[in-house]
């Protein structure tokens, strides 16, 4: 079996995100269509306890680059979708990210995940 990776761990999150009811008017987005791998609720949960203590701001890069990134940010490429995830944040949360800002905070959160999630 392959060892797991933090990247792995957060797309497992990502679809244990979208498996749920959506609410109200969402547009449904199935995320499995891109990964057929099955849920690891544990990885899932554990990843979600680590998320829900980012700030808004970091947990928007999470969102731009894992949860959002097929729904909302389909069509750009990486370096479109950092632009304007950055400017997403910017606009809903008021904070100024440099691209290398961005970077830090998701590699940093990766990497977080990764270790601590697969200890």
């Amino acid at each position: 079996m392959p060892k797991l990776t933090g990247d792995d761990l957060l797309w497992n999150w990502a679809r244990w995100c979208w498996s749920g009811e959506t609410v109200g008017n969402m547009e449904r987005y199935v995320p499995w269509e891109d990964d057929y791998r099955p849920i690891n609720q544990d990885h899932a949960q554990a990843v979600d306890a680590l998320y829900q203590r980012l700030p808004l701001y970091q947990a928007m890069v999470v969102q731009a680059e894992y949860t959002r990134k097929n729904s909302h940010f389909r069509d750009l490429s990486a370096s479109e979708r950092l632009v304007v995830a950055r400017r997403w944040i910017r606009q809903i949360t008021g904070a100024i990210l440099r691209d290398e800002d961005y970077k830090r905070h998701l590699e940093g959160f990766r990497a977080k995940v990764e270790k601590e999630v697969l200890q």
